[in-house]
Formats: structure tokens, sequence, C-alpha cells
């Protein structure tokens, strides 16, 4: 094998390895942003803010 045909191939590799690592943390994150963006409302009742606008509870609210 020549010596140009080696550093195409080694550089070729590099990129797909790359874009490859790239694209499965672009995947991970989505899926990171999903999850926090679903749950992000049901961990409401430990924030200072929410409790203070009405400190009457679910249960009270269900019953009107």
């Amino acid at each position: 094998m020549r010596k140009e045909t080696g550093i195409l191939l080694a550089g070729s590799l590099g990129l797909l390895i790359g874009l490859g690592i790239f694209g499965v943390r672009k995947f991970l994150l989505k899926k990171s942003k999903e999850y926090n963006d679903y749950y992000s409302d049901f961990h409401r009742h430990f924030d200072k803010k929410h409790q203070e606008e009405n400190p009457d509870g679910v249960e009270f609210l269900a019953m009107q």
C-alpha cells in the first residue's frame, strides 16, 4: 500500500469515527432533553415558589 493511500484511509476512518461519536452524543442529549421536558412538572411540589401561591394543596382543590 502506498503512503498516500494509507493517509487517505486513516483520514476517512477518523472522520467517520468523529461523525459517529458526534451523532451518538446528539442522540443522547435529545433523549435527555425529552426526559427533562416530561418530568420537570412532576418536581414542582418541591419548589417554594409554587407552594407560596396556593398553600391549600391538591386535595382541597379537587374538592372544589
